[in-house]
């Protein structure tokens, strides 16, 4: 079954490079905390001022300076993210090995991967409009229905973005391609991919589940929580786009 086989090459993918996970994600993500902490100290804003409980802008604090360090906190974010993500694709399809704390920062790549992103984004938006025009159709009297037909839809829209999902490790290598050339390269592997997400999202219940386990075990429960949850699953999904690259695109062997 391709779509198990794409998933299982992409657990050993990241398992068996642990080495690198760590060298690919520890520094930005360290380098992240500390620019955010920063902006928390040069503005004067309490640690405690994203709490939910909070409704008030700290004293002296503007609405204004609040919403430049919220931008400014989501831009370090997604850009940490986006430069774990094109590292690894570069580190597996180009054995582009890290070195030193930090992997190489490749802006232009960083803006590439964004774009395409945000691309997928806007185009499942809109592919999701038709959905919301068959509610309106349906009316309350069909909720049932409608709910159904929304599920249905939505798993239709889930296995479009995989399909077109491969853009993304082609613009982290430099090698972009278009979405036609996506599409038509994942021709008739819709069930594999459904296999794939079925596959993925047993395998992130599973891990939950042990890090339940795990938490009560002190100090060492939460480190590898921490590890498995916020550095590993989400390589794991990266690794996929990857895997799926190489076998569509590349044309890689998965044994």
């Amino acid at each position: 079954m391709l779509g198990w086989q794409i998933f299982m090459h992409s657990v050993r993918m990241v398992f068996g490079n642990l080495k690198q996970v760590l060298q690919i994600t520890v520094g930005p993500a360290l380098l992240a905390t500390l620019i955010i902490v920063g902006l928390f100290l040069a503005l004067g804003i309490p640690l405690d001022a994203l709490d939910e409980n909070t409704s008030d802008l700290p004293p002296g604090v503007t609405a204004g300076t609040f919403s430049v360090f919220m931008l400014v906190v989501v831009l370090v974010l997604f850009f940490t993210m986006f430069w774990i993500a094109v590292a690894w694709h570069r580190f597996i399809l180009m054995e582009e090995y890290p070195t030193g704390i930090l992997p190489t920062f490749r802006f232009d790549r960083i803006l590439a991967y964004f774009g395409r992103l945000l691309l997928l984004g806007i185009l499942m938006t809109i592919a999701f409009i038709p959905m919301g025009l068959v509610f309106v159709a349906l009316g309350e009297s069909l909720a049932g229905i409608s709910v159904i037909v929304a599920v249905v839809y939505m798993v239709f829209l889930i296995i479009c973005f995989y399909r077109l999902s491969i853009i993304l490790p082609a613009a982290a290598i430099g090698s972009p391609i278009s979405l036609t050339e996506a599409w038509n390269a994942t021709t008739g592997v819709s069930g594999a991919i459904l296999v794939l997400l079925l596959s993925a999202f047993l395998f992130q219940v599973l891990v939950q589940l042990v890090f339940t386990v795990l938490a009560i075990i002190p100090v060492l429960g939460i480190l590898l929580a921490v590890f498995f949850g916020t550095l590993v699953l989400p390589l794991v999904n990266v690794s996929i786009f990857t895997t799926m690259y190489g076998v569509f695109i590349e044309k890689r062997d998965l044994a």
